[in-house]
């Protein structure tokens, strides 16, 4: 009986370790050239929340831009080279930033919307996540003038530094019910939550306290 418990502890152990384990990824050099691009996409955007500026007097909004476009032709050739990278080949965070990096080739629409195209089945067998395909769903929408179906896309109007609105909206009614359905907070929230970082980055450090 003690030997079939410690079997059995032993088994327990076995599996908790296996689940703690990361799973081994099909492309690993891939998975690094991933997260090497995405450090370099959001540094820019890291200082203008933080209120640095660049230590070399560049303007970092051009910074940025400069890295979009430079990471769009790298981003093609791993789709031709690998199709969708998703979680099982490059690993959960890296397919995020593969996303992350697809978001903001905002000049290349087109290659945004072959990306959803393929994006959609990795969704449906949990390669991908279904949150940032509905962020390019609306990013793909609102740079070829459709309304958005989640509202991830926002200006930010009225008095003041203005609240965060949807750029535009298809059936507003509905909106929270679609978010539901791949496991998004309520559309108000959302808001909420940009407006209030949008108010952090704009305000001045010295009397943001």
């Amino acid at each position: 009986m003690k030997l079939l418990l410690l079997l059995l502890t032993l088994a327990g152990l076995t599996d908790a370790t296996a689940q703690r384990t990361p799973r081994p990824v099909l492309y690993p050099r891939l998975s690094k050239t991933l997260d090497s691009l995405a450090y370099v996409d959001q540094w820019p955007m890291q200082r203008i929340v933080k209120q640095q500026p660049d230590s070399a007097g560049r303007d970092l909004v051009q910074v940025e831009q400069e890295n979009y476009a430079r990471h769009q032709p790298l981003l093609e050739k791993m789709v031709r080279q690998y199709g969708y990278p998703g979680s099982r080949q490059v690993g959960k965070k890296s397919a995020s930033n593969f996303w992350l990096l697809v978001q903001h080739a905002d000049a290349h629409p087109n290659f945004q919307r072959r990306v959803l195209t393929l994006m959609l089945p990795e969704v449906q067998h949990k390669n991908a996540d279904p949150s940032d395909y509905a962020y390019l769903v609306d990013r793909v929408a609102v740079n070829t003038g459709q309304p958005q179906e989640y509202g991830t896309q926002v200006e930010y109007k009225g008095p003041g530094l203005g609240k965060a609105v949807p750029t535009s909206l298809r059936e507003p009614a509905h909106v929270n019910q679609r978010r539901a359905a791949i496991g998004m907070e309520p559309l108000e929230n959302y808001l909420g939550m940009m407006t209030q970082m949008h108010i952090e980055m704009n305000t001045p450090k010295a009397l943001n306290k």
